[in-house]
């Protein structure tokens, strides 16, 4: 459910190797990211990780 939901608000995010310990830090240990009433604000912390400087580096 929390899967969906995200990426209902988020679109098809990907991150790229230097990213994905950031992402799952983000996603397995906030409480935005574990609580249904913040998912919307997960959906936001992940997208401006995902437009950082650091995930957008190549």
């Amino acid at each position: 459910l929390k899967d969906k939901f995200i990426k209902h608000f988020t679109g098809p995010v990907t991150f790229s190797s230097e990213c994905s310990k950031h992402f799952h830090r983000l996603y397995h240990n906030t409480r935005d990211c574990s609580t249904p009433a913040y998912y919307k604000r997960c959906a936001r912390l992940l997208t401006r990780l995902a437009m950082s400087p650091l995930c957008t580096q190549s």
